[in-house]
């Protein structure tokens, strides 16, 4: 589940396909992604 996921990590990276796309900070990847695709993700766009 994501939000424990958040809750416990310092770290969070977003692999799709077998490819890192993005790593970072667990607040700033869950509030400000860079990355189109883990914003997509996250919002549950796709996944």
């Amino acid at each position: 589940n994501m939000q424990q996921a958040a809750r416990v990590s310092d770290r969070t990276a977003f692999f799709f396909e077998g490819r890192l796309i993005e790593s970072g900070p667990t607040d700033q990847l869950y509030t400000r992604p860079q990355i189109q695709k883990t914003q997509d993700y996250i919002t549950g766009r796709f996944g």
